[in-house]
C-alpha cells in the first residue's frame, strides 16, 4: 500500500506504516478487501471465489498449471520480494547435521529439484542451466529466475522503523487490522 501511494518502504515512517495499516483497515471494513488470509487464498482463487489476492509467486505458478487462465500480474509500483533463511536455534541437538543439510540442499543438482517441486525463486548458481534441460518452461520464468529488470522497484522487506516501543505499536495495528 506505500508503494501504491509512492511510499518506499525502507524509507518509511512510523506514521507512514500507521497511515498505511489504516488504509488497509478501512478497505476491509468496507468489503474491497473480503478477507485477510494465510496461504489459503490459493483455494479461494483457483475455486473462483475471489477475482485477485496479493499472493506469492510461487503459487501462482502452481495454480496456473492447474488453471491456465491465472495471471500473476507484477504491479507497476513493484513488489515486496521475500525469501525463506534456514535458521539453527541456539542449543539445537546436532547444528552440524543441520549445517551439512543445508550445505546439501545448496548443490546445484538439489536445489534444482527443489525449485522444480516449490517454483521458488533460488540463490544457487547453476540451476537455471539445470532447468533448462530438466523444465525450460520453468528455466524462462520470470517468478523463479527474477531479471534486475523485471524487479526494478521491488523492495526487501524490512521491520517498521522507530523505537521499539514504535515498532510494537506498528504491529499492534497491523494484527488489530488483519484480525479484524
Amino acid at each position: 500500500m506505500m508503494k501504491a501511494d509512492g511510499i518506499d518502504p525502507e524509507d518509511a515512517s512510523t506514521q507512514d506504516w500507521l497511515d498505511a495499516i489504516d488504509k488497509l483497515k478501512q478497505a476491509g471494513a468496507s468489503g474491497q478487501i473480503r478477507r485477510f488470509t494465510g496461504g489459503d487464498y490459493a483455494r479461494d482463487l483457483a475455486s473462483g471465489d475471489v477475482v485477485a489476492v496479493i499472493g506469492w509467486a510461487a503459487d501462482a505458478i502452481q495454480l496456473q498449471a492447474d488453471n491456465p487462465d491465472l495471471r500473476w500480474v507484477m504491479p507497476k509500483e513493484g513488489c515486496m520480494v521475500w525469501w525463506d533463511d534456514w535458521v539453527i536455534p541456539v542449543g539445537a541437538p546436532n547444528p552440524t547435521a543441520a549445517y551439512e543439510w543445508i550445505n546439501y540442499t545448496y548443490e546445484p543438482k538439489h536445489q534444482a529439484q527443489i525449485s522444480a517441486w516449490t517454483s521458488s525463486v533460488t540463490p544457487v548458481e547453476g540451476v537455471k542451466e539445470i532447468l533448462a534441460k530438466t523444465d525450460p518452461q520453468a528455466a524462462k520464468s520470470n517468478l523463479i529466475f527474477p531479471t534486475e529488470q523485471y524487479t526494478k522497484n521491488c523492495s526487501t522487506p524490512i521491520s517498521p522503523p522507530g523505537s521499539p516501543e514504535e515498532q510494537k505499536q506498528v504491529e499492534q495495528a497491523w494484527t488489530a487490522a488483519i484480525s479484524g
